[in-house]
């Protein structure tokens, strides 16, 4: 709506010169803000350029084809040097609104609140802090890991002193997170290799191989002492940060080799970090069936929004929906389907009007 309005810079300033009612519509005498003049343009100016950067990520949070939750702590940082950056400008505007934005900001993300000592004995309550998946989810990606360039965004976020202790949280959450899991798929795994022992028997050598086979296991018990799968993951080298991967496909590659680990990149990885992409399915429902075609039958409606959605994976176009393309599409599918379609939707519609 801003970049709408800047382009017709020009034209708003000239009318006001030319159009006398146009002034006095907009004045403060009938109950206005008054009209739009060089000031409050070069405003829009500022404040289009900042929303920008909102907008844009908007669009990478809601992605609904990839994840997205293992980048988000990257996106939180970027928040925060871009609300630095206008709370360091010599222009009033932006000094203002970067304390604003920065106020709220801290509320949700920029905060470590210690554990409230006194809380077990009644007088205080612990304050809530960010949610730690967040940067859990950014371990699971290859490319960040536990790395330097991790820490060092905490850092980033919560200040030098904060983010130390912000990074000790992390790294212990994700320890226990991993005894966690470990507790529960461990004993898979080791079903699994009984398995294949018991059916190694049959063959020539049975009972070597599954003396061979008990020692071997005890001594891999005894070097996971030192060296668990987690640390092991940890040790290996990350990813380059700038290379695109497939962060599903890169797990499902390696399972077989730190499968406690996959289950956890299973479950965390599979959180979305925003809701506009579940709620678009209702606001586009809602477009079809308006008030002049509540007649439609389900199957019809359910038709409707996933060719939408089909259309929208494979290529940009206009959410707007063209109504009589529709009607001809709905007129195509009543007639492949023959009376039994006719034959619901009338009765759906003698319904509604019941």
């Amino acid at each position: 709506m801003l970049k709408a309005a800047i382009v017709y810079e020009k034209v708003f300033l000239r009318l006001a010169e030319d159009d006398i009612s146009y002034v006095l519509e907009l004045s403060e005498v009938r109950g206005g803000h008054d009209h739009p003049n060089e000031d409050d343009l070069e405003n829009a100016k500022k404040m289009a350029e900042f929303l920008e950067h909102f907008y844009d990520l908007t669009i990478r949070i809601s992605s609904s084809l990839h994840v997205t939750i293992n980048t988000f702590f990257h996106e939180i940082g970027e928040i925060h040097l871009l609300i630095q950056s206008w709370i360091d400008s010599v222009d009033p505007l932006r000094v203002s609104m970067g304390f604003r934005m920065k106020e709220k900001y801290d509320k949700y993300w920029g905060v470590w609140n210690e554990p409230d000592k006194d809380r077990g004995k009644g007088k205080g309550k612990e304050k809530e802090n960010i949610n730690l998946l967040i940067f859990v989810a950014a371990f699971l990606d290859p490319r960040y890991k536990l790395s330097l360039y991790h820490k060092i965004t905490v850092e980033e976020i919560f200040g030098e002193d904060r983010g130390q202790l912000v990074w000790s949280a992390i790294k212990t959450c994700i320890r226990e997170l991993f005894i966690e899991y470990r507790n529960i798929y461990a004993p898979i795994e080791e079903s699994i290799e009984e398995t294949d022992s018991t059916q190694a028997k049959g063959g020539p050598g049975g009972k070597l191989k599954q003396v061979i086979a008990k020692k071997m296991k005890m001594t891999n018990s005894s070097n996971n002492t030192t060296k668990s799968e987690l640390d092991k993951y940890v040790s290996e080298d990350c990813e380059d940060t700038e290379k695109k991967i497939d962060i599903l496909v890169w797990w499902k590659d390696n399972a077989h080799r730190l499968p406690v680990l996959a289950h956890m990149a299973q479950d965390i990885l599979a959180i979305p970090i925003s809701t506009v992409a579940s709620e678009s399915v209702f606001s586009t429902s809602g477009r079809i069936l308006d008030d002049f075609r509540t007649s439609l039958t389900p199957f019809m409606l359910e038709a409707l929004v996933c060719t939408q959605d089909w259309l929208r994976r494979s290529t940009p176009i206009d959410i707007q929906e063209n109504i009589e393309e529709l009607a001809i599409i709905e007129k195509e599918l009543i007639e492949e389907f023959g009376n039994g379609g006719k034959g619901k939707r009338t009765e759906v519609t003698s319904t509604s009007k019941s």
